[in-house]
């Protein structure tokens, strides 16, 4: 065998003996986020927006009180929770409205969250928050964080819901 052949047949028989079955674990889930499926849902249909945080994801951002139908009147549907540091969380699923279809005022940033495609709108006026994430093609998720005194901490707030939510979301478009 000729010098150059040589290395490239032990890389190819290292890489058989890695990948041919043996005693790998299997991994499901996303990582860090332990407890989740990679079965993603194919769509927002049917998605309890209470059940995007779960107990575990409560856990994590520190919230003590049981979720309640939030009060965003143009989603399909809502739910909210209070925050530890006294700011109101709520997400919204919109089941028939994409990002791209979304309207949303001058000074939106882009974002991304996990690879999914978002839109960040910093309120001033009446300090908050909203993020707004693609689900599917056609449809979005906008998490909203207000009732408090400052809107970069409203930002804050909204992306740590965004990444315990979006694992449980459409793999990204």
């Amino acid at each position: 065998m000729s010098a150059r052949v040589l290395p490239l047949v032990a890389g190819l028989f290292l890489l058989t003996a890695c990948t041919s079955g043996g005693n790998a674990p299997t991994v499901t889930g996303s990582p860090g986020v332990s407890g989740i499926s990679a079965d993603r849902p194919a769509s927002l249909d049917g998605i309890d927006p209470c059940a995007l945080i779960d107990d575990r994801g409560r856990g994590a951002l520190g919230i003590t009180t049981a979720p309640h139908n939030g009060v965003n009147v143009s989603a399909s549907s809502s739910c909210g929770w209070l925050l530890p540091d006294g700011y109101y969380a709520t997400v919204g699923l919109f089941t028939q409205v994409g990002l791209d279809d979304l309207a949303v005022p001058a000074g939106t940033t882009a974002t991304s969250i996990g690879g999914r495609p978002g839109k960040k709108v910093v309120k001033t006026t009446d300090p908050g928050c909203s993020l707004y994430l693609a689900a599917t093609a056609h449809s979005s998720v906008q998490i909203d964080v207000d009732q408090g005194k400052d809107p970069e901490i409203s930002c804050y707030d909204a992306l740590k819901v965004a990444f315990v939510a979006d694992p449980r979301l459409p793999a990204a478009p």
